[in-house]
């Protein structure tokens, strides 16, 4: 079968699904600021510790659904069916762990008195716009309502989000952090996954 012809499974909409996947989100990135505050040997570095563990629980959460489409179009199946089914409350949980992550991030940020530099709250404020635009947006009466400007938000607000995670894992893997090194492979990875999805659509 051409990818091309591959139609992407109705959506489970159930509020049930929803409240499920963003309640174990939000009890992942709350064990992860608890383990952060109980690993660091002060306030400050235990919010530090909080704000890298809870960004890296949003990143997991994040990959699935940037690779959805992808992965159901190149093998169709069970799994990726599933994925697909529920990815707007997978991306609902990804947006609840996130917002976590930018609680544990001002904390840290507030309690070390040292402000991140203009560019990074330019870029990383524009991510959690985007984010929030996304979430708000993810329901059936927004789809109608915005058309085909639903799609392009959400195809930017995916692409952008992506950027910002592999662009600050691709910096500590510049600086020699070798911890990231997996990340910014997952990152690229995912990104690869896409491509491949695209050129074989392409190609049908």
């Amino acid at each position: 079968m051409s990818v091309a012809l591959v139609r992407s499974p109705p959506a489970a909409r159930s509020p049930a699904t929803i409240a499920a996947l963003c309640g174990g989100a939000a009890v992942a990135g709350a064990g992860a600021i608890l383990l952060g505050l109980s690993a660091g040997p002060t306030p400050i570095d235990g919010w530090r510790l909080a704000a890298r563990w809870t960004a890296r629980v949003s990143f997991l959460l994040f990959m699935p659904v940037y690779v959805a489409s992808a992965w159901y179009r190149l093998a169709p199946g069970a799994a990726s069916r599933g994925l697909m089914r529920r990815r707007r409350a997978a991306g609902l949980a990804f947006a609840t762990a996130h917002t976590l992550h930018l609680a544990a991030l001002v904390t840290f940020v507030v309690l070390s008195g040292k402000p991140p530099e203009p560019i990074t709250i330019v870029v990383g404020g524009g991510a959690y716009l985007t984010m929030f635009a996304m979430a708000a947006t993810s329901t059936d009466a927004a789809v109608r309502r915005l058309g085909r400007s639903w799609k392009r938000l959400h195809a930017f607000g995916i692409h952008y989000l992506w950027f910002v995670f592999a662009f600050s894992y691709y910096g500590r893997v510049a600086k020699g952090d070798a911890t990231y090194v997996p990340l910014l492979a997952l990152a690229l990875g995912g990104l690869g996954l896409r491509g491949v999805a695209r050129w074989r659509a392409g190609r049908g």
